[in-house]
């Protein structure tokens, strides 16, 4: 059985499935999930804390946080068994809104008012801002959704964010180098039709700092390739007027563009564009076009855009909590959100998987030391692939793969536009389902 507990609404108000949208309805940014184990009166009682962008500009990366809860509720309804013990379970569910500030104040509320066992962050801000204090509280914390490297230079390189060989928190994904190298392999087909000019701006935020970075992001790796980026600068979450962009890209011919924003942000963009008559040929935005909404509201002029792609319900993998293929956890979101799967649901979930995986390996979860030491140790198999903690070069990080693709419009089905991979790299599992295409081939 499930109780949610929740300040300032009555419990009969608060179903699983209505519970964010009550939150965000009355402005509350955290709730509880309880999970009582048959043997509540007597058992210990394991305190999760989960940190989420459940609204502000980046609510995309948090929009599967309510599907996902009620996945955790099937698994931790009746507690959990780790080793001889039963524990019941409690997810402490913060909202970092978007925001660097409140994640850093819920994170740390967490660790030192809330003294939770576990830190799960599926957002960058929290592992940023919240780091420190893990190692200095010994709270363990894992994260994913931020590109690794922004996430270690934001944290003041390798040997801070593993605190000298002892990490506190646990990173999975890849990087803002890996992306840039994905989006060259993803152009090459293309390359002998156009110039060399890249268009490249980005949205001022730690994630963006990490594609900007000038030894590790995505400069370094196209002028490695003999492209000519035209650096449009860093930009405020707030702007919506982006003419001086419009006019440097246009006026340096860039037939690229690329880098790190919202979907709204890019909206406002690719308006100014229009307005503006520039009209690149390759468009290639990360963060904006990972979510199906974000190529909807280009409504028409949305064929064509790419991205990089996390994760796809065409990989081979399976849950090694529920047991279900890639294609059916993309099916069950469908089914029950009835809008389109989203390469972020991929991690939300197994974010879980490796959480639970080092809670049981730990022996004793409420003993802080053993769960590190476990979450150093993970291996696993997930539904994005192996997380591999114990062989991973870095302390503390762990690399997952990644391939790019693009938006077209679906022939069949319900959607407007299918993602589809069209450059898989050295990542065997993928495989490209169509070739790479200009955007004047496709507009």
């Amino acid at each position: 059985m499930t109780d949610i507990k929740h300040s300032g609404l009555s419990r009969s108000a608060l179903t699983r499935r209505g519970v964010l949208k009550a939150s965000l309805a009355t402005g509350a940014a955290a709730f509880t999930l309880r999970f009582p184990s048959a043997n509540a009166a007597t058992d210990k009682t394991l305190r999760i804390g989960w940190v989420a962008q459940i609204s502000g500009p980046g609510a995309g990366f948090g929009e599967t946080t309510e599907f996902v809860k009620d996945q955790l509720a099937k698994l931790f309804d009746g507690g959990l068994q780790i080793g001889g013990s039963r524990y019941s379970v409690e997810i402490l569910v913060r909202d970092s809104q978007s925001s660097v500030n409140t994640a850093a104040q819920v994170t740390t509320g967490l660790m030192t008012r809330d003294k939770v066992d576990l830190i799960v962050a599926t957002e960058g801000y929290a592992p940023i801002t919240g780091g420190q204090m893990a190692a200095i509280s010994r709270t363990p914390m894992l994260s994913t959704l931020i590109p690794s490297d922004a996430l270690v230079g934001a944290r003041g390189g390798p040997v801070a964010y593993s605190n000298n060989g002892k990490p506190w928190t646990f990173h999975f994904l890849f990087s803002a180098k890996d992306i840039g190298r994905t989006y060259v392999g993803m152009w090459e087909p293309v390359r002998k039709r156009l110039n060399d000019k890249v268009g490249v701006f980005f949205v001022d935020q730690p994630a963006s700092r990490g594609f900007a970075d000038p030894e590790h992001g995505v400069f370094p790796t196209l002028k490695a390739h003999d492209y000519s980026p035209i650096d449009g600068g860093m930009f405020k979450p707030e702007t919506t007027d982006f003419s001086n962009q419009v006019a440097s890209f246009k006026d340096g011919k860039a037939d690229y563009l690329t880098g790190f924003m919202f979907p709204s942000q890019f909206v406002s963009f690719w308006r100014s564009a229009a307005q503006g008559s520039y009209r690149p040929e390759v468009v290639t935005v990360a963060g904006a076009f990972l979510f199906p909404a974000g190529i909807n509201a280009l409504g028409d002029r949305g064929d064509g855009m790419s991205t990089e792609i996390w994760w796809s319900p065409a990989l081979p993998y399976t849950s090694s909590l529920t047991g279900q293929s890639c294609a059916q956890l993309a099916k069950a979101w469908e089914d029950k959100e009835g809008t389109q799967w989203t390469p972020v649901l991929g991690y939300a979930h197994a974010m879980w998987e490796v959480a639970v995986a080092a809670l049981k390996a730990s022996g004793d979860p409420k003993d802080k030391e053993a769960l590190r030491a476990a979450l150093s140790e993970v291996n696993i198999d997930t539904i994005v692939g192996k997380v591999d903690f114990a062989a991973a070069p870095k302390s503390g990080l762990a690399s997952t793969a990644l391939v790019g693709g693009q938006w077209r419009k679906a022939r069949s089905g319900p959607y407007t536009y299918d993602l589809l991979v069209t450059y898989a790299g050295d990542q065997s599992v993928f495989k490209a389902a169509s070739d790479f295409k200009l955007l004047s081939e496709l507009n």
